[in-house]
């Protein structure tokens, strides 16, 4: 297979045997908006152009063809991104690229993104950020870093607030862009208290340090997971399994639309916890009403803290009420 060859391949195969699905067409029904296979967003911002075969990030300015994608998906090279596509493009279909364990083909190039310093968060533009989310400089900077990094392809550094994962990755975002340093993963934040069977999973970062304010604490006393991603949700509950030490398990996940494809996404990661052998808990009755916990202590942090009960799903079969040592 060449290059000519590759790039007819219809970029909506690939994104869907990718696990990224169609969401609305744009600009006259000439273009699609597809879940973005680089980050995650609520405003859709990767098009696809169905008569040209290109796909363009509106937010980062970044686009190309299947080739283009394929290489930028993988962290791989032109020949190594035709060498996989030869040897999987067999059918009408695409199998999913793994990207936290990359295979053989996807080794032959260097991470695109690199890290080049972190540090405690002091930036003008970060801490303003921090402020509109509702977290305190003393919370963000006891469980957040300031990281610059270098895309290796535009030759631009790029600064953010970053989370370390369990694989030593990082989640990195700021007001406009979220951003994964590889190896993705998911962060585990051990609690310095005694009740260290309950787990808290939380779906982003400013989430888990909503929790953390809501709840008067700089060091979580809890043991937390949290995602970045509802897409790391299954190695995280795979991850929970082998541990023989968890009893409960906390789901702080989003409040999304029925229906919506966000709300899928929500659904499917939920399945994955309850189908672990411990009791697990919806914590969303603590939020009802906002889109996700952040935004709920945004609009009530000067009130009373708000009350935490979270509701046992129907296929636990555990004890119905969970007390919250916080």
């Amino acid at each position: 297979m060449n290059c000519e060859q590759a790039n007819k391949i219809p970029l909506e195969t690939v994104l869907k045997s990718m696990g990224y699905a169609a969401l609305g067409k744009h600009s006259g029904g000439s273009e699609q908006w597809f879940e973005n296979p680089f980050r995650t967003e609520r405003t859709p911002s990767f098009s696809v152009n169905h008569k040209k075969n290109l796909w363009q990030d509106l937010g980062t300015g970044e686009g190309g063809s299947v080739i283009d994608l394929v290489m930028q998906y993988g962290n791989t090279s032109v020949s190594g991104a035709l060498t996989w596509l030869s040897d999987h493009i067999g059918g009408n279909s695409l199998p999913q690229i793994n990207r936290t364990h990359s295979t053989g083909e996807f080794e032959q190039k260097k991470a695109r993104y690199e890290v080049r310093k972190s540090g405690i968060v002091m930036n003008p533009a970060l801490v303003g950020y921090i402020e509109q989310r509702g977290i305190s400089q003393k919370v963000a900077r006891k469980h957040l870093k300031e990281v610059r990094y270098f895309d290796t392809e535009t030759e631009k550094e790029f600064f953010g607030l970053g989370m370390q994962n369990h694989l030593g990755g990082w989640s990195i975002r700021n007001k406009y862009m979220k951003t994964v340093i590889a190896p993705n993963g998911f962060a585990d934040v051990r609690g310095n208290g005694e009740k260290a069977n309950t787990v808290n999973v939380f779906e982003g970062m400013f989430d888990y340090l909503s929790y953390l304010m809501m709840t008067d604490q700089t060091d979580a006393r809890m043991r937390s997971i949290i995602l970045n991603s509802t897409k790391m949700a299954k190695q995280a509950a795979d991850y929970l399994r082998k541990d023989l030490t968890v009893q409960n398990v906390v789901l702080w996940f989003d409040n999304e639309p029925e229906g919506s494809k966000a709300s899928e996404a929500v659904e499917q990661a939920t399945a994955h916890f309850t189908a672990l052998p411990y009791a697990v808990y919806d914590a969303r009755n603590t939020f009802y009403g906002y889109e996700d916990l952040n935004a709920s202590w945004v609009a009530t942090k000067e009130k009373n803290r708000i009350e935490i009960r979270p509701i046992k799903y129907h296929d636990s079969d555990q004890n119905d009420n969970l007390q919250m040592d916080l």
